[in-house]
């Protein structure tokens, strides 16, 4: 008996090793639809966080280019140099002023005092490097438009001038000057110049200001930008082709805005994100830089009608946050919060905003947008109020400011702060409230967790009730930090990939998702992981970005039924002729599958596949080393078969019999 036993264990043994593994089952039923799937389902959140804007997707190559950068928590009159560096001078005199400035909103500029034969040579360094090798990357043969604004006194209007130039380390030339000089009639007054700068070489490079002669002259606002931009002729200037392009291949149908912390500001209430100083015609001269939350400056360059505008291009709705009268609830913050009088009054702003989006030409601020040049109003529905606040301050504002805007704009949706956690008293404090008092908007969810926490939560909102519909507005799987980063490996984004099935499968429910952070770049990092990865010429797309751009580009429009044998995380959708298939394999070992399909024809589908080891990161030495790759899945008698490799998310697009 014994050795019968032994000699059973073995076959059970050979079996599990040498015999072909059983494959798992996926049964679809095309006609069976459950429920539609939100057509804003995955969007993507654009915060001024790890140079994201201000030295990332706006095109601005000069850093501080108004002078007013400021340490946030040890405001230095040095940091207003910061970038900035008199390189050689003579009979001259540099300094920071701000009496009499440009523009009250960003009071410092630069003087250069010049006595007989005076000379001083400035320059800035852009962002994207130290003094000593130069940070303004430039490509030989292209154009970049420079625009700054001088003030020459009335002796300086007569003997002397100033040259602009790109040029090298040592200070030479990398392309011609433009050369200025004032005039008797408007000396002592502000005046805009342009050019367009021809770069005759390649590589990191500095924006050169060069002035001679005698007398005074004042330097404010100076800009940069590369001919080749999307928005040239938006009044902040325009945005970094390959990151718009990057933004616009994820498929978005919504773009939250402009935070996040952002929108709530720092830690006094001076410095909160306030929309009016984000918008100007015809230009941006008027737009008040503001300390930003997570460092540096807001130039605000990329304001609203910026965002608006760039909504337009990548095709998504805009979902603009407002703060709720409340600074970070999360940080150590000075100021208290609005008062309910100061609440109501800030209502109006709130109300101003949607009139700039879809006011008429003849309103005050719908006027200010026509002027800016967008006379049609903007496809505003959507209005967030406050971020990752809860508790009754938060609230009793809430409703207020919402309460404005249902009277004024009943067709807006209001969106409200759930907190910034998944689970715990705090979350279900705040669902109970806003089921008891703001049933009818949609409810703000964040957490960040790590990633094993989201596949065993796929089902997560399986379980919530049909009556309220979610915004799950930030989050993103973490990984253990290795060095100073968290790595945005493969592992993690298929943990979300798993996650997404139950959120496209809760699509009822569910109507907005999306990742946050969106864009980091390198070198200046505030947060890990990023979908996106940049530097001055280069951009790379994480694990994460491609399955968030796979779902997007196979949502579907409707939720089929279908049902599985296995441990796949899957969800099944359709849009009229077509049926797409979303498999995620979250383990080591590969899956044989067989899908079942009734009613479909023979053919063959297409399939996309993301694989590989689970711990690969991209970088921009391998920037495609996790990346989708096509291939062909036949369907014969209603049956498809295939393999799922280890670590990996398939989908699968078939046509149905109609």
């Amino acid at each position: 008996m014994k050795r019968l036993r032994v000699l059973s264990l073995l076959a059970v043994l050979f079996a599990a090793f040498f015999s072909p593994a059983r494959a798992d089952m996926l049964t679809v039923y095309p006609s069976r639809v459950l429920h539609q799937v939100s057509p804003t389902l995955y969007g993507i959140f654009l915060e001024d966080i790890n140079c994201a804007v201000d030295g990332g997707l706006y095109t601005e190559l000069i850093k501080n280019r108004s002078f007013e950068n400021e340490n946030l928590w040890n405001p230095r009159r040095a940091d207003h140099w910061e970038a900035w560096s008199v390189r050689n001078w003579g009979n001259a005199k540099v300094t920071l002023e701000n009496e009499d400035p440009l523009h009250e909103n960003n009071p410092t500029f630069l003087r250069t005092e010049l006595e007989e034969n005076g000379f001083a040579m400035i320059r800035n360094q852009g962002f994207g490097g130290n003094v000593l090798r130069g940070g303004i990357p430039v490509e030989e043969g292209k154009r970049y438009d420079l625009s700054l604004w001088l003030r020459f006194d009335e002796s300086a209007s007569r003997v002397a001038g100033v040259s602009v130039f790109l040029s090298d380390a040592a200070g030479n030339e990398l392309s011609p000057r433009a050369e200025y000089r004032g005039s008797a009639e408007k000396s002592g007054t502000w005046q805009r110049h342009e050019a367009s700068l021809t770069a005759l070489g390649s590589g990191g490079a500095y924006l050169t200001l060069e002035a001679t002669g005698e007398g005074i002259v004042d330097v404010d606002m100076v800009s940069l930008m590369p001919e080749d931009r999307v928005g040239g002729d938006w009044p902040g200037g325009g945005m970094r082709k390959d990151l718009v392009e990057a933004l616009k291949d994820l498929h978005p149908g919504f773009l939250r805005f402009p935070g996040g912390c952002v929108a709530e500001g720092t830690y006094v209430r001076s410095d909160a994100y306030n929309w009016k100083d984000s918008v100007s015609a015809p230009d941006a001269v008027s737009r008040r830089e503001i300390p930003n939350t997570w460092g540096g400056m807001l130039t605000m360059g990329v304001g609203y009608y910026e965002y608006f505008c760039l909504c337009e291009e990548i095709g998504a709705l805009p979902v603009p946050v407002v703060h709720a009268g409340l600074l970070c609830q999360a940080r150590d913050v000075k100021d208290p919060p609005l008062t309910m009088e100061e609440t109501e009054k800030y209502a109006g702003d709130i109300l101003d905003l949607i009139e700039f989006a879809l006011g008429g030409a003849d309103t005050e601020w719908g006027g200010l947008r026509a002027l800016m040049g967008h006379p049609e109003p903007f496809d505003l529905r959507y209005i967030a109020i406050g971020n990752e606040n809860w508790g009754a301050a938060y609230f009793s504002r809430y409703e207020v400011l919402s309460g404005a805007v249902k009277e004024k704009y009943p067709e807006i949706t209001c969106i409200v702060s759930a907190g910034p956690v998944a689970e715990g008293s705090l979350i279900r404090d705040s669902w109970n409230t806003i089921r008891r008092r703001f049933a009818d908007d949609l409810v703000d969810e964040h957490y960040y967790m790590d990633s094993a926490w989201f596949p065993s939560h796929a089902d997560r909102y399986d379980k919530y009730p049909r009556t309220t519909e979610v915004f799950l507005g930030e989050y993103a799987a973490h990984e253990p930090v290795q060095g100073s980063r968290r790595p945005g490996s493969l592992y993690a984004a298929l943990c979300e990939a798993a996650f997404m099935t139950g959120i496209e499968r809760n699509s009822d429910v569910v109507v907005m998702s999306c990742y946050a952070p969106l864009l980091c770049r390198e070198g200046e990092v505030d947060w890990t992981p990023d979908l996106i990865w940049f530097n001055d010429t280069a951009v790379y797309k994480t694990p994460s970005y491609y399955v968030q751009q796979m779902f997007a580009a196979s949502c579907g429009e409707e939720l089929v039924v279908s049902e599985t044998d296995g441990e796949l995380f899957h969800s099944v959708t359709r849009t009229g002729n077509e049926l797409q298939i979303k498999v995620v394999n979250l383990s080591d070992k590969a899956k044989p599958l067989t899908i079942l399909l009734p009613g479909v024809c023979d053919q063959t589908a297409d399939g996309v596949m993301l694989t590989g080891d689970k711990d690969h990161v991209n970088s921009f030495a391998r920037t495609d080393k996790i990346a989708p790759q096509t291939f062909d899945c036949s369907c014969l008698d209603g049956e498809a078969q295939l393999d799922l490799p280890p670590w990996s998310l398939t989908i699968l697009k078939f046509s149905l019999n109609e």
